[in-house]
């Protein structure tokens, strides 16, 4: 709303208070009446009962206590004495006839009645007076209405702007703070990412380094397990060829008792003897021996070394049989020395099952199988 819709205080003009302006109004009425009654009076003391009648005209002051400040009562003005009218001669009378004494009666006077004119014009002037202050009063309460009426509008729009500036600075307040919450969000999951990614990265180093270790720990085993293994077979080749030369005379020097046993049995005269009868590779039967030396040979998978010498080493079994010549039970009755060839002879014996038939059409319950590693 602007300011031209507003009176200033300095261009409002408080009419005059009712209280003063009667006041003022009264203090005039009195004078006026004040003057009548001088005047009258003086008329009636100094002037016969037969007077000429004299007009006096009472003005008022114009200006209404409504649109003039308030009245500031005058000094009264001296009032004129009137003067009185010349007297004629009087015409002499006749003498008067003497009459009786009359008692003196009192000298009453009656009371001054104003001047109907001036208390008709009085209360002329007084029910216009009346009218302009009902009038003034009338447009008092109206401009004071239409005063709170602006002054209600003005308070309503200034709430109702300041209702707006508190909601608007309430919505930017609530903005600021989810953007702030966004932002410390987003931080957060940056760092999260970044801590992620840190500890992914942490994780495949130490992946690749166990990795590495481990690669480099099997590495060295094996290598160790290498060493190991080629000086487990150096030791055992040698051991096997201190065990194969061993072993080799001690099978001359069983080649040469059984010899000698045989020798003595055949000079005692006892056919079918042990050596004879089981021992495959005998004197008597070497055809069977032939044959289960066939029968052996094709599974001994054993590659012989050179040979050195008449070293010829010997690996002795005792072969469980049962009636149809399959293996039940075999053990190892003198060792080459080598244990290679030693599981080689083995297998080749397990795999010859059945074992030929001998010529006698009956497999013994055992038999003792001398596999010589040069043959």
């Amino acid at each position: 709303m602007s300011r031209d819709n507003h009176p200033s205080q300095s261009d409002h003009i408080e009419p005059p208070r009712h209280e003063d302006s009667r006041r003022a109004l009264l203090q005039s009425l009195g004078v006026h009446l004040g003057l009548v009654l001088v005047i009258w009076l003086g008329t009636m003391l100094s002037t016969p009962n037969d007077p000429n009648p004299v007009q006096i005209t009472l003005w008022a002051d114009g200006n209404s206590p409504d649109n003039a400040p308030e009245p500031v009562p005058e000094p009264e003005k001296p009032v004129p004495t009137p003067t009185e009218p010349a007297r004629p001669e009087p015409r002499p009378e006749p003498p008067p006839e003497p009459e009786p004494v009359p008692q003196p009666t009192p000298d009453v006077r009656p009371d001054p009645q104003p001047d109907p004119e001036i208390a008709l014009e009085e209360k002329r002037k007084e029910e216009a007076r009346k009218q302009e202050e009902e009038r003034r009063q009338a447009e008092q309460q109206r401009r004071e209405q239409e005063r709170r009426n602006q002054e209600r509008q003005e308070q309503q729009r200034l709430q109702q702007e300041r209702q707006a500036a508190e909601r608007a600075e309430r919505e930017k307040i609530e903005q600021e703070r989810k953007q702030a919450e966004e932002e410390r969000q987003k931080r957060q999951e940056e760092q999260r990412q970044r801590e992620q990614a840190e500890a992914e990265r942490k994780a495949a180093a130490d992946k690749a380094a166990a990795e590495k270790a481990a690669a480099e720990k099997a590495a060295a085993e094996k290598a160790a397990a290498e060493r190991k293994a080629a000086q487990d077979k150096a030791a055992a080749e040698r051991r096997a060829r201190e065990e194969a030369a061993r072993r080799e005379q001690e099978a001359r020097m069983q080649q040469l008792r059984d010899s000698m046993r045989a020798d003595a049995t055949g000079a005692a005269g006892i056919p079918g003897g042990t050596a004879d009868r089981n021992q495959a590779g005998g004197q008597n039967d070497a055809g069977y021996a032939g044959q289960v030396r066939a029968c052996i040979q094709p599974g001994v998978s054993f590659a012989s070394p050179a040979r050195t010498g008449s070293n010829n080493p010997v690996a002795q079994f005792r072969v469980q049989l049962d009636s149809s010549g399959q293996v039940t039970n075999l053990a190892l009755a003198r060792s080459s020395g080598n244990q290679v060839f030693d599981r080689a002879v083995e297998t080749g014996i397990r795999r010859c099952s059945p074992f030929p038939r001998p010529p006698s059409g009956r497999y013994p319950s055992s038999i003792d199988v001398v596999y010589r590693m040069y043959d």
